[in-house]
């Protein structure tokens, strides 16, 4: 057998998996006015992408809204996607569509029923928009819960992190992740993907 390995050009020094945590990715005012579009916009089930099974709470328990998009938040679209071009740019280098999903705004909320979460999965689906997903963006937009902890299952290791209102995650949508139980209160965040071709 023929080995070509000397003919691959390393692709960049960062790892294709580098996650990106950003403090304070939107400012108190924008998390506001994002409060302000989606409060009259109705919620809806969180469901489970691929697969028989729309819907299942052992694995997820949330309710979400979809923000479409208008000229009142075009904004936020813009100001997602300018940071995940920089991002992109300097550590996956992956070849990107833009947003091509409506940005999902999603609760977690901690009840009698059993608690907000959403088990190991990645942020893909087999077929339509959601097997396009290259990156995926998250930003929580409160402080006010415990537990709910975010978390990327890195080979056999687990990274987690509690983001609290206005951070920010960006990470490559074929990493599985987590966010554990709400144990009380409500975390709510705005969730985006970013689509692309097939990899090469």
């Amino acid at each position: 057998m023929i080995q070509n390995y000397h003919l691959l050009n390393p692709r960049t020094e960062i790892p294709v998996t580098q996650v990106q945590f950003l403090p304070q990715f939107l400012h108190n005012h924008e998390i506001r006015e994002i409060q302000r579009l989606i409060s009259a916009v109705p919620y809806e089930s969180g469901a489970i992408l691929g697969g028989d099974q729309p819907s299942n709470m052992v694995i997820r328990d949330s309710e979400i809204k979809w923000l479409k998009w208008s000229d009142e938040n075009w904004w936020l679209y813009a100001r997602i996607m300018d940071k995940v071009k920089a991002l992109n740019e300097s550590i996956w280098q992956f070849d990107l569509f833009g947003i091509n999903e409506f940005l999902q705004y999603t609760e977690y909320v901690s009840k009698n029923s059993g608690r907000g979460h959403y088990d190991y999965h990645m942020d893909l689906a087999d077929q339509g928009l959601p097997s396009t997903r290259k990156i995926t963006v998250e930003c929580v937009l409160e402080d006010e819960y415990e537990g709910g902890e975010f978390a990327l299952l890195m080979g056999p290791s687990e990274q987690k992190v509690t983001l609290r209102k206005g951070d920010a995650v960006f990470y490559p949508s074929f990493l599985m992740n987590k966010i554990y139980p709400v144990k009380a209160g409500k975390r709510s965040s705005i969730v985006c993907w970013v689509s692309g071709p097939a990899f090469k």
